[in-house]
């Protein structure tokens, strides 16, 4: 048994990674060949095994069913085997640089797949359509003739990214019309000569590249080596290529179910109203001491929304956490019930035993120190199980808040949250939720705080807003007429987000700062959210 297979058996790690010198020599020695009790580690959750010789997945790889990120890139491989189907939970699959030229229909057993690169191999056709969690497919540099199949209609509402780049692509096909939310298209370095005006039709396809392919068309192909991607779009859309039908299409059309038209689409846009902050309304006051502990914050007060889907909300503040916050070491974000804060909100600092709270997900109290005892013990662990020397994401700031803590008080002096870590369960939002408090705070910059903050108030008012098809009115198929319906793509609701003012204020009361101003919430018009300050 190779010594680190030893190791993680011994200490039950969930991570196995597999890298550098001395494990490529082990490869070569071992005739490309991995020892296969890595696949009796059935707790792992990764396994990276990169820059190796390692020439064939084990069959034996179904017995990781706990597996979530299979990470194989640049290694010899030239086959996947059929019980890769069998990794019901891997998220990300990642086979970049390999030599494999096909793949098993079981790849579609991966229902839970969210990401897949196979960049670099020498793939020819590639069907994806079964996976409907897929949100980035990484195709590049494979030897594609064809426009990959991928998931569509009901399955395509995670899809947010493909990349075909360097492959052989000749055209892109009117089914990308069903990818509702496409965002990032790059089909670089293909064999595409014709910009289809269909493009357009995709709702939320903001980023396109089609350098370096032989488009017809030169002053496109010259706006396409100069110009952004809206640019483009916008040639596209009233100079794009729209395929003529002949007599051969009509007769096949006749002979055949009518087929789902190309839709139009909607301009529907969303409002954000934003109410000054009115004298009697709640303020948020800090002393000196908290501000040198954490010092920049932002407040404001969302009135009227109905949070709908409680998963998908806090789904949406864990990719903010994880992106924007850059794993809570940028920034933090917390929520609130309006409603269960009682008056004004104070930010000082404290001694960590003097300090009770209910932390979020927990039912009783309990004193900050002893919270933060639990956090570091939990801390511990997972820096020995990764084997690093430091923590990392929201653990790092254990060691700072030792002794004094800062903390958000109302004016019970009921504790709503200790920043970055946790804020109360007291006050947590609900479904029944109407009148909520946003907070973001930051070590960094104030900068930082405003643009995690304006990130989750768009993505708050976008939250359910979905494309839908409708035939619009006056524009029904008449009784008896041949070919489909005109159909649009509009949005299943239209949004207005009502946000109040917050003002800040030092230890004295002087006005230190207010949050949103009019520079902050300040969005690109193809994002088609409206902001009005009364």
């Amino acid at each position: 048994m190779w010594h680190e297979v030893q190791l993680a058996k011994e200490e039950n790690r969930r991570e196995l990674v597999l890298s550098g010198a001395a494990i490529r020599k082990r490869f070569e020695e071992n005739d490309g060949n991995l020892d296969e009790t890595v696949y009796q580690l059935s707790a792992l959750n990764l396994l990276d095994i990169n820059d190796t010789p390692l020439r064939d997945i084990s069959p034996k790889i179904a017995n990781l069913e706990h597996l979530q990120s299979l990470i194989l890139f640049r290694n010899q491989i030239a086959s996947v085997p059929v019980e890769i189907g069998r990794l019901a939970a891997l998220k990300v699959l990642d086979l970049s640089g390999n030599q494999i030229e096909t793949l098993p229909i079981e790849l579609g057993q991966l229902k839970a797949l969210t990401t897949i690169n196979l960049s670099g191999n020498k793939l020819k056709q590639v069907d994806l359509g079964q996976l409907e969690w897929l949100t980035v497919c990484n195709l590049s540099s494979n030897q594609l003739e064809e426009f990959p199949v991928l998931p569509c209609g009901k399955e395509a509402q995670h899809l947010a990214e493909v990349n075909l780049e360097k492959n052989h692509i000749k055209e892109i096909p009117v089914t990308l019309v069903n990818q509702t939310s496409l965002k990032t298209l790059n089909v670089a370095d293909n064999k595409i000569e014709l910009a289809p005006k269909f493009l357009v039709k995709c709702p939320k396809l903001k980023e396109i590249n089609l350098k370096d392919n032989p488009l017809k068309d030169k002053r496109l192909k010259k706006l396409v080596e100069q110009c952004r991607s809206k640019q483009v779009l916008d040639y596209v859309e009233k100079n794009g290529y729209v395929a003529p039908k002949s007599e051969t299409d009509t007769n096949a059309e006749n002979s055949l179910p009518e087929p789902e038209p190309a839709p139009e689409v909607v301009d529907v846009r969303q409002r954000i109203t934003i109410i000054k902050a009115p004298e009697d309304g709640r303020k948020v006051s800090f002393t000196a001491e908290a501000k040198s502990l954490r010092p920049y914050v932002a407040h404001c007060i969302v009135r009227d929304f109905d949070v709908g889907n409680m998963k998908k909300f806090l789904q949406l503040q864990n990719d903010l956490h994880d992106n924007e916050c850059g794993k809570r070491e940028l920034a933090t974000i917390a929520t609130h019930d309006l409603a269960k804060i009682k008056g004004n909100i104070r930010y000082r600092a404290d001694l960590a035993e003097q300090i009770e709270i209910t932390p979020l997900g927990a039912k009783v109290k309990s004193t900050a120190a002893k919270y933060y005892d639990g956090l570091k013990q939990q801390a511990e662990i997972i820096r020995k199980e990764k084997k690093r020397s430091t923590y990392s994401g929201v653990y790092k700031f254990i060691n700072l808040l030792e002794g004094k803590v800062f903390v958000f008080f109302d004016d019970e002096e009921k504790v709503i949250s200790l920043p970055p870590l946790t804020n109360c369960d007291e006050t947590k939002i609900s479904p029944e939720t109407k009148q909520m408090l946003l907070e973001v705070t930051s070590s960094v910059s104030l900068e930082v705080c405003h643009r995690v903050m304006v990130a989750l108030i768009k993505k708050m008012i976008l939250m359910d807003v979905q494309v839908s098809r409708a035939a619009p009115e006056g524009k029904k198929k008449a009784k008896g007429a041949k070919g489909p319906s005109t159909t649009v793509l509009t949005y299943d609701r239209s949004v207005e987000m009502v946000i109040e003012q917050v003002r800040q204020y030092d230890a004295e009361g002087n006005f230190h700062s207010v949050f949103p101003g009019r520079a902050d919430l300040v969005f690109p018009e193809e994002e088609k959210i409206d902001v009005e300050f009364k």
